[in-house]
């Protein structure tokens, strides 16, 4: 009964934010640039690191281009993030309400 409920208002909160706004792009280029940085470059990388057997030692010949892998990843992501915030912070980005 009460995972009906939550579908239900999950639903209903989702209809109502599609139909109120006109503008999804901003929320579309948060989520894209996000998960694709985060499926290019960040889970491989981290995946590798977990699974390989290359040694106790972090700077190992083997995990550093890796290491370098996760940290341009994070990098682009922030950049990604900064962009996308500061269009909204600014008169071209306004949030625009179709009622």
């Amino acid at each position: 009964m009460s995972s009906s409920l939550h579908e239900e208002s999950t639903i209903l909160t989702q209809t109502t934010v599609a139909l109120v706004t006109c503008d999804l792009g901003i929320m579309l280029e948060i989520t894209g640039g996000a998960s694709a940085t985060a499926l290019a470059f960040i889970f491989p990388a981290a995946c590798y690191l977990h699974l390989a057997d290359l040694g106790p030692r972090w700077y190992s010949r083997g995990r550093l281009p890796a290491l370098f892998c996760v940290a341009f990843g994070v990098t682009v992501l922030a950049i990604s993030l900064f962009l996308t915030l500061g269009k909204v912070w600014t008169p071209d980005g306004a949030a625009r309400i179709c009622v």
